[in-house]
């Protein structure tokens, strides 16, 4: 039996699944986050660490490796360290970047190909792909400068509103009142000491973004405000879509899209507005449901690389069914 690793990597955590070439998920284990731009190299080496390591851990029966697969970048002295003890190839790790992975996970999990991938999590972005099969992709600029219509967007833009009340812009309402509730943030000088460390220790971009599930619980019961950021938020993420969907010119075409992020599990409070405002561009376009995870995509290209055919149904159902079994998809 042959093995190969699936890798998905983000802002706020890897998820890493070891598959045997007929499918079978091995082993699971999650690491932290790790996009470049915002961590250090040696938390990047950690969280590396912890996901692969954990994951063959979790499947002892494995003693080498055929190919690794990922959407974060896999270049790093952990990863060597491991292909060295596995005989993985160095050749033979892969970076593929978050759209492709998304896209081998919608065809494991719906057994079909989307021509577009809305990516909201920590960060965001879109990708497509057009007649001619070539990737064209918008946004994934970085929370500075980009990543609109993501959780850390939201979560910015809560916690803005949240100092407004303080300092008396706004009332004190139910929004305020809830969301300091659960962030455990009494005060206004909390909240300032929370955001920025007192120069120690700031929010870092995931923490930010973790305060967005707050948000959405508060939207799912039905908080005015709250609902109004994501629906702000699958504006934003609309315009990244629909401006993909005119570069390929696929306006009148059966648009199939897919949505992979963790920004998702709000649910119909950002799905549904970002559904009407695609079909607006493309009145033609399907959205799938949102997936959790693409480690199971990453393990199926990096299958696929080592010459297995997932489209065989046996093969696909085992990668279906691990991937449902540990929640990674």
């Amino acid at each position: 039996m042959r093995y190969v690793l699936g890798l998905d990597g983000g802002g706020s955590k890897t998820e890493c699944v070891v598959a045997g070439e007929d499918g079978t998920i091995a082993g699971r284990a999650r690491g932290g986050g790790v996009n470049r731009n915002f961590i250090s190299e040696e938390d990047f080496e950690r969280s590396v660490h912890d996901a692969v390591q954990g994951a063959l851990d979790a499947a002892p029966q494995v003693r080498e490796l055929a190919w690794a697969a990922g959407s974060m970048s896999c270049a790093g002295a952990s990863m060597r360290a491991i292909a060295c003890a596995y005989a993985l190839d160095p050749a033979n790790i892969q970076w593929l970047g978050e759209a492709l992975p998304a896209r081998a996970a919608c065809e494991v999990a719906h057994q079909r190909t989307p021509d577009l991938v809305v990516v909201s999590g920590t960060g965001s972005l879109v990708a497509g792909w057009g007649r001619d099969g070539k990737q064209r992709s918008v946004g994934g600029a970085g929370s500075i400068v980009g990543d609109e219509g993501s959780a850390y967007w939201v979560g910015v833009r809560a916690l803005r509103r949240l100092v407004e009340c303080y300092d008396g812009r706004r009332p004190f309402k139910r929004f305020a009142h809830e969301l300091a509730r659960a962030l455990d943030i009494p005060d206004l000088r909390t909240l300032i000491d929370r955001v920025y460390g007192r120069g120690v220790r700031p929010m870092t971009r995931d923490e930010i973004a973790a305060v967005a599930p707050h948000v959405a619980a508060l939207a799912a019961a039905g908080e005015p405000f709250a609902a109004q950021l994501f629906t702000r938020a699958a504006g934003e993420l609309a315009f990244q879509a629909n401006a993909v969907i005119r570069m390929l010119r696929m306006e009148d075409d059966h648009v199939l899209v897919q949505l992979y992020g963790g920004c998702f599990r709000a649910g119909a409070v950002i799905i549904e507005p970002l559904r009407q405002s695609i079909r607006a561009c493309a009145p033609r376009a399907e959205v799938l449901p949102p997936l959790k995870g693409t480690a199971i995509g990453a393990a199926a290209l990096a299958l696929k690389a080592i010459g297995v055919n997932t489209a065989d149904p046996n093969v696909r159902r085992r990668l279906l069914e691990g991937g449902v079994r540990q929640g990674v998809i």
